[in-house]
């Protein structure tokens, strides 16, 4: 009989202090004013900052990642990533570091934003979280003003993920 061993999931990229103050700045800054104008800012701009959500399916818990939304406020389009996603537990620990990352895409309009994520994630590990996943998340939110109009992104994030392992994704948010 022959045996195989099972590989360790990949060690998580952050600690359970990093996912606190995550979910910490997130809500300052979903409490911040909308930007009321045309258009927020001259231009395009890039907003640097995290995307999580609750997941249940194959893992329950959470995942949050690292973000980067350009929005080019001129041609009304979003395009970025969101990678480094971490799988974290009910207690907020960090479990496993997900491989891949999601390639955004959307429309700006007057400031309220409209988009996608989609990719394939990957994990290895015993557990039931093992293999590919491929997420479609539903992103939309609006340009807010923190020091100045326009200078924030933020929104809600809900979604799927479907292949080796099975998620539900939802009460999510973002933020840059």
């Amino acid at each position: 009989m022959a045996m195989t061993a099972c590989s360790s999931p990949t060690p998580p990229s952050i600690s359970a202090q990093d996912a606190a103050d995550i979910d910490a700045e997130y809500d300052v800054i979903i409490a911040l004013p909308n930007t009321a104008l045309a258009d927020p800012q001259p231009g395009s701009a890039s907003f640097v900052g995290h995307a999580g959500a609750e997941i249940s399916g194959d893992a329950d818990g959470s995942v949050v990642g690292d973000m980067v939304m350009n929005v080019n406020f001129a041609g009304n389009t979003i395009d970025g990533t969101i990678d480094n996603l971490n799988v974290v537990d009910f207690d907020g620990i960090p479990e496993q570091l997900l491989g891949g990352s999601l390639t955004i895409s959307g429309a700006e309009t007057d400031g309220a934003l409209t988009a996608t994520a989609s990719g394939n994630l990957t994990a290895v590990g015993e557990e039931s979280v093992r293999g590919t996943s491929y997420v479609t998340l539903n992103m939309v939110g609006d340009v807010r003003i923190d020091t100045s109009n326009g200078d924030t992104v933020v929104g809600t994030v809900s979604g799927s993920g479907n292949g080796d392992f099975d998620l539900t994704i939802y009460d999510g948010g973002f933020f840059g």
